[in-house]
């Protein structure tokens, strides 16, 4: 089954200099439960490709399709709605709200959706990712980046999201500790999830079954 689809889409931006084009006329598709790289050069269009599957922005033209449903000329709503009950980010950067502690961050999306037992379910995906409720109390900037990039993780997977769209995900972090996310990636990839990773690296490539290399906005 389909989970994501994309029919010639193209992505511009409009710039004082002039028009960029992010995305050049890109078709594609991924299956459920695939494990997919995305790579290419510094500007190629990896993240604009990664935002406009996660719904974070919208084609020039073209269109997108989320499990089953057509996200073109959705509104706002129905678009936060898709990010928070279908799709998981993490990101390079971790983007964890600093005056939360870690359990609290991973409850956060739960709460915005009226999950009942969010606490006690939290504390649960924690440990699923090699952290003890100790630290679930720490605050991210008591924490490792190691460390937070796996409360990151944690938390794109609180509400139980078909696809996980990761950015960079081991941009920040040592060999080994970006071995051991790559690892924790796999093993949510093997518990039936769909996984997107933009990277440079080719070692965090090894990890996926199938890549997509943009050039110039382009899928070759």
């Amino acid at each position: 089954m389909k989970v994501v689809e994309l029919v010639e889409v193209t992505k511009v931006y409009e710039l004082p200099r002039g028009s960029i084009k992010a995305l050049d006329n890109v078709t594609a598709s991924i299956e459920a439960g695939e494990f997919i790289s995305v790579m290419g050069p510094s500007g190629s269009g990896k993240t604009t490709l990664l935002n406009i599957i996660g719904c974070l922005d919208v084609p020039t033209s073209g269109e997108v399709i989320i499990g089953n449903e057509k996200v073109n000329g959705l509104s706002d709503d129905e678009l936060t709605k898709i990010r928070r009950d279908k799709i998981g980010f993490v990101f390079q950067q971790f983007n964890l709200i600093p005056t939360l502690t870690a359990l609290e961050n991973v409850e956060y999306p739960m709460i915005l959706k009226g999950v009942n037992g969010h606490e006690k379910r939290s504390k649960g995906f924690l440990r699923s990712v090699g952290l003890d409720e100790q630290l679930g109390e720490n605050k991210p900037n008591e924490l490792s980046g190691g460390e937070q990039q796996r409360v990151a993780i944690a938390r794109a997977l609180a509400n139980d999201p078909d696809i996980i769209l990761a950015d960079e995900p081991t941009g920040n972090l040592d060999s080994k500790t970006s071995k051991d996310i790559m690892q924790l990636l796999k093993a949510t990839n093997e518990r039936g999830k769909t996984i997107i990773v933009v990277t440079h690296d080719p070692l965090v490539a090894g990890y996926t079954s199938r890549t997509f290399r943009l050039v110039d906005g382009r899928v070759m």
